[in-house]
């Protein structure tokens, strides 16, 4: 109950209204007292499953999007409006922090789901300009005396990193990092190659010690 008082008040936040997740409600207990409870949408149960990093806006807004289009294919019986489906990808693009090449590849694949010629789209090689390496790869290159675990600990801890979560094929949570607002200055999220789905940060070798050295 409480968990969800404080769900219905980040959503008014957002100005989404709570009512199609949460309805207040009450029931007669087993000695009968009559007791408030929630009664809970589907969209509801969608919403506490996805246990993202921070406030759960951004968790609304997208199971939002896609009841939308849920909703236009059961009634139209016809093809995901394209406008709308580019929208959801750069929903998604700018709530992850990518860099403009994995926002292109993602562009890019949607794309080909729904028929559409790529010819358009600009090649765009990843940070043509500085070199972007792996966090653990920086510290052997550097020497560094640490494991990147408690790198990654301490990043998160200065909020250079943040640790999200997305749910896995079989029904599980899978965690992955992204850098924040704040650590794209060192570096840049890039899709995960082995699964789109989620991003992997690459930092700047050459301002990758300053980093380092602010954190430990």
């Amino acid at each position: 109950m409480k968990d969800i008082r404080r769900y219905v008040e980040q959503l008014g936040e957002g100005k989404i209204p709570h009512a199609e997740f949460f309805k207040e409600n009450t029931y007669v207990d087993s000695q009968g007292k009559e007791r408030p409870c929630f009664d809970i949408s589907r969209k509801g149960c969608e919403y506490i499953a996805n246990k993202l990093t921070g406030v759960k806006v951004f968790t609304a807004k997208f199971i939002n999007r896609f009841h939308d289009m849920e909703d236009y294919i059961t009634q139209n019986d016809s093809k995901i409006n394209i406008e709308q489906g580019i929208n959801i990808v750069k929903f998604i693009a700018d709530d992850l922090n990518v860099n403009t090449a994995s926002r292109l590849l993602m562009y890019e694949n949607y794309c080909k789901d729904v028929g559409v010629p790529i010819g358009f789209l600009p090649k765009y090689e990843h940070n043509n300009s500085r070199q972007m390496k792996a966090l653990s790869t920086l510290l052997k290159e550097n020497n560094c005396s640490i494991s990147a675990v408690k790198v990654n600990q301490k990043l998160i801890e200065y909020d250079y990193v943040e640790e999200r979560e997305r749910p896995s094929s079989k029904g599980n949570i899978k965690k992955f990092k992204a850098l924040t607002e704040s650590g794209l200055q060192y570096g840049e999220n890039v899709v995960n190659p082995h699964n789109q789905k989620e991003v992997q940060p690459l930092y700047y070798s050459d301002v990758f010690m300053k980093l380092y050295n602010q954190i430990i």
